[in-house]
C-alpha cells in the first residue's frame, strides 16, 4: 500500500497546531547570523526583529513573558527565531528564516525526563540584495503573522 507523503504533512500541520492548545503566553528570542556587514545594519538587527516580534503577539491579544521570567523557569514555552544570511561577493544576501515554539515536554522513553523540544514551527528562504535588506524584516514578520494564525486557529 502507498500513502502520499503529503497525507503525513498534513498530519505534521494538524499536530504542530494541536500543540498550541491552551498556551496563554509566550517569550520570545531571536538570533541572526551573517557577515559583520549584513549584522551591523541597522534594519537587521536581533533587537529589531525581537521588538517587532513582540509587538506583533502583543497586538494580536497574546501574552508576552519577559526573558527575565523565561529564563526562570522551564514551564514557560517561547518562540525562537533564527535568521542565517550570506553576504555573496555579487552583493546578493540568500538568508533562511526559521520559527519554532519551544515549549516543556515530558519524554516517556526516558524516564518521564522534562525538557524542551519544538513542537510548532515554519521557516522560509529567500535572496535580495544589500540595498533590499529590510526585506528580511518583513519576511520575519510574516512567520510571526503565520504563527499567530496557527495559534488562533487552534484555540477557536
Amino acid at each position: 500500500m502507498v500513502i502520499p507523503a503529503e497525507i503525513f504533512a498534513q498530519q505534521e500541520v494538524v499536530f504542530e497546531r494541536i500543540s498550541l492548545q491552551g498556551l496563554q503566553e509566550f517569550g520570545f528570542s531571536a538570533n541572526i547570523q551573517g557577515s559583520k556587514t549584513i549584522t551591523d545594519d541597522e534594519v537587521l538587527t536581533p533587537a529589531n526583529i525581537r521588538q517587532q516580534s513582540i509587538n506583533q503577539l502583543i497586538e494580536a491579544g497574546i501574552r508576552y513573558i519577559s526573558d527575565e521570567e523565561v529564563r526562570s523557569s522551564a514551564d514557560i514555552p517561547f518562540l525562537y527565531m533564527h535568521i542565517n544570511t550570506i553576504e555573496l561577493e555579487n552583493g546578493l544576501i540568500p538568508f533562511a528564516i526559521n520559527l519554532r515554539l519551544y515549549q516543556p515536554v515530558n519524554l516517556p522513553l526516558n524516564r518521564n525526563l522534562q525538557t524542551s523540544a519544538s513542537t510548532w514551527e515554519t521557516g522560509m528562504v529567500g535572496i535580495v540584495s544589500f540595498d533590499r535588506i529590510p526585506l528580511i524584516n518583513e519576511a520575519a514578520r510574516d512567520l510571526v503573522t503565520n504563527f499567530i494564525e496557527d495559534y488562533y486557529i487552534a484555540n477557536e
